[in-house]
């Protein structure tokens, strides 16, 4: 059987405009830590938007209050933040957080030297590969921070590290605040406790395309497609066909993860966690017939996917996509600002040109599925600064669910970033809670020596990026890994029965 070996950059990024922190979605390690490419924008002080210099934003931010529960929280020392980026002190849930609860005095032990203006300390990990090793030192010699990242792609087994606290009694999350992603968080239980204050959702990837490239094609648009109710696997699968032409360089499907997507759009992950346990569902029928479709995308089959194993060094090629090559390529919404809106402006393309689409839904679903990204941040297991933390959280969902500071958000995107009304009307349809099933696969959570995101040659990315990447079937990689991974399920279970 051959292995899918080579690892694939990525970075965590932002995804909302509002929002100062991100998850990874299972992409790898950071462009920040030394990585050539990455599926996400690098979350850093030059990528993370200025966004409450911008006169809309700081009056929106003016106009916010507190709700019950939060409105006497006390803040009196700064907040210890670790991650691979800094906490940008001019982001607008920094702002939030400075109106509600004023810029703490008090500097935690050994960081007197922070700034007297800003809320956080800043307590930089070494390198995004050795960031939870670092952490544990820290948690290990009573030097906790505050706050971490939260990454799905190390849940729940960072929790059974002993990294992080339960926000059981920290924060009620049956509260109306909370109404809108409580579901969500309910998927997140593990052993029967909250851990992921999750303050917004959005879907992990689109299939972005250029408007010219399917009209030349005589394809249907698939954003009409999908208004219309039609844009499912079969009708992904018929323009796929139609478009491909590998002879001449003309492929459909390009990116960093477009299985893990369309694993999820069957509404089935291959881990869950249900009733606060893990749950395999590795022999799920529609997950089998999806990755069957899949392995059909291999330069083996239908050499359907662009091959950027032997083409691109396996890096994805924005530059195929953006000769009208490839059909489509998946990534975030950030893929707009960091690369498709240059090419907009080398090229002169209108306004619209580039598009995007969500993953379709699988023909006779009962609802409409989507991976979805989830915005959170864990409480450290040692934390001497709950209160603080607690003000964090609060502001952050405050900056990113306040209709003014999005309304005012949506005009900075357009002014400085080039946005289109069409595009951010889309953007808000697919945040929009009610729009899709979010689905949440905890696949890579499980331990980083059989399912890390950075090394692809483990058993559980075999799962996916074989059949996808070798042309191989599904049924082979999981008759070869199931055993160790479910082995590696009861054993976690154990801990929390």
């Amino acid at each position: 059987m051959k292995k899918y070996t080579k690892a694939i950059a990525g970075a965590m990024a932002l995804v909302s405009a509002v929002t100062a922190f991100s998850g990874c979605s299972g992409s790898g390690t950071p462009a920040a830590s030394g990585a050539t490419s990455s599926s996400t924008a690098s979350t850093t002080g030059e990528t993370q938007k200025q966004m409450s210099e911008n006169e809309g934003v700081q009056s929106a931010v003016g106009n916010v209050s507190a709700a019950e529960d939060y409105k006497d929280i006390k803040v009196d020392t700064k907040i210890k933040w670790m991650a691979w980026w800094d906490i940008q002190e001019a982001s607008p849930a920094v702002e939030v957080f400075k109106k509600l609860y004023g810029t703490p005095a008090n500097k935690p032990k050994g960081y007197e030297s922070v700034d007297d203006a800003n809320v956080f300390v800043n307590i930089k990990v070494t390198t995004y590969a050795d960031r939870y090793t670092g952490l544990a030192k820290l948690v290990q010699s009573d030097d906790s921070p505050d706050c971490f990242p939260f990454e799905i792609c190390n849940y729940p087994y960072s929790v059974y590290q002993n990294l992080f606290q339960s926000l059981d009694g920290v924060i009620d999350f049956t509260t109306d605040d909370w109404a809108d992603y409580k579901e969500a968080i309910d998927k997140f239980n593990w052993g029967g406790k909250n851990y992921c204050p999750i303050m917004s959702l959005t879907p992990t990837s689109y299939l972005w395309y250029r408007k010219s490239v399917v009209e030349e094609a005589g394809l249907d648009d698939p954003w009409e497609l999908y208004e219309k109710g039609e844009w499912t696997w079969s009708t992904f699968m018929e323009m796929a066909r139609k478009f491909s032409d590998p002879e001449n360089g003309k492929y459909v499907l390009d990116g960093y993860n477009p299985e893990n997507n369309f694993v999820c759009t069957t509404g089935t992950p291959l881990v869950s966690l249900e009733g606060g346990k893990l749950v395999s569902h590795m022999n799920d029928a529609n997950i089998e017939k999806c990755l069957d479709m899949l392995r059909s995308f291999d330069n083996t089959q239908e050499q359907l996917r662009y091959p950027r194993d032997t083409e691109n060094s396996w890096t994805p090629s924005y530059n195929e996509w953006a000769d009208g090559n490839t059909l489509f390529f998946e990534d975030g919404s950030w893929r707009y600002e960091e690369t498709w809106r240059k090419f907009k402006k080398k090229n002169k393309w209108e306004d619209d040109e580039v598009n995007f689409v969500p993953f379709p839904q699988m023909d006779g679903a009962d609802k409409y599925y989507q991976s979805m990204k989830q915005d959170s941040i864990m409480l450290v297991a040692g934390a001497k600064n709950i209160d603080g933390y607690k003000a964090w959280i609060y502001s952050n969902l405050v900056a990113s669910n306040d209709p003014e500071i999005a309304k005012a958000g949506r005009e900075q995107s357009k002014e400085e970033y080039d946005w289109s009304d069409t595009l951010l009307d889309r953007i808000e349809m697919m945040n929009d809670p009610k729009t899709f099933s979010g689905v949440f696969d905890f696949k890579n959570g499980i331990g980083q020596d059989i399912a890390s995101t950075e090394n692809q040659d483990n058993p559980v990315e075999q799962l996916t990026k074989g059949p996808y990447m070798t042309g191989e079937s599904y049924t082979s990689f999981r008759a070869q890994y199931q055993g160790q991974i479910d082995a590696r399920l009861a054993e976690l279970n154990k801990t929390v029965e």
